[in-house]
């Protein structure tokens, strides 16, 4: 059994989810549309490699506090049924078949907040996720984060405590994301792949080490 590690946005999901369900919140009246000024600020600095992703976290949360713990699952299961599965790309239903006939262990590992990624993951059968933990009472959202955010060199961090708690092993592993905050998921697993990747990824000297995929088709 090999390990597979996909980030989410860019890579499975041809969108930003935080774009997505944001904007739809704002639809559906549970945020404010200003918060949608601040989403674009952060996700310019997310491209660049310098956002602020404990601030973030906590900033996306805010709509989905103040409803109760089925209102938040019944929102967040239908927009991620509705609005993100319908833009998981053809290469990346390949991929995850691919290594569902190898019997490979599969990761979705991303910055975006857990209770969006459960939902991603749940649909497309995926069984392991490492994202951002943000903290529940009773099933109830509070606003919280409560662990290291998977992000840039974290994401490393978090994968190698999985590695270590559940004695797995990097041999035969593979890595697939689109930008550079993906680099160090990247380069530590034997097969890495650049899945459409951004500008920034691509003029980055670490290019020549990734094997590079269009996955949009």
């Amino acid at each position: 059994m090999s390990l597979a590690f996909f980030d989410m946005d860019g890579t499975l999901v041809g969108g930003d989810t935080n774009d997505i369900t944001l904007h739809h919140f704002v639809k559906l009246g549970i945020a404010p549309s200003d918060m949608l000024i601040k989403l674009s600020e952060c996700e310019q600095k997310f491209f660049e490699g310098s956002l602020d992703i404990n601030e973030f976290v906590r900033f996306a949360v805010t709509p989905l506090v103040k409803l109760s713990k089925d209102e938040q699952y019944k929102v967040l299961h239908e927009t991620v049924r509705d609005l993100i599965i319908p833009l998981v790309k053809p290469g990346a239903k390949r991929a995850l078949e691919f290594h569902k006939q190898r019997g490979d262990r599969i990761f979705i590992v991303t910055s975006t907040c857990d209770y969006i990624v459960e939902h991603v993951a749940s649909l497309l059968g995926i069984s392991d996720y490492i994202a951002a933990p943000m903290e529940k009472i009773e099933g109830r959202l509070t606003g919280k984060q409560c662990g290291t955010v998977p992000y840039q060199e974290d994401k490393v961090k978090r994968i190698n405590e999985v590695l270590d708690r559940e004695q797995l092993s990097l041999e035969d592993s593979y890595a697939y994301g689109d930008s550079i905050n993906d680099l160090p998921m990247l380069m530590m697993c034997t097969h890495r792949f650049a899945v459409d990747p951004n500008e920034k990824l691509l003029n980055h000297p670490a290019i020549k080490s990734l094997e590079l995929v269009d996955w949009k088709k």
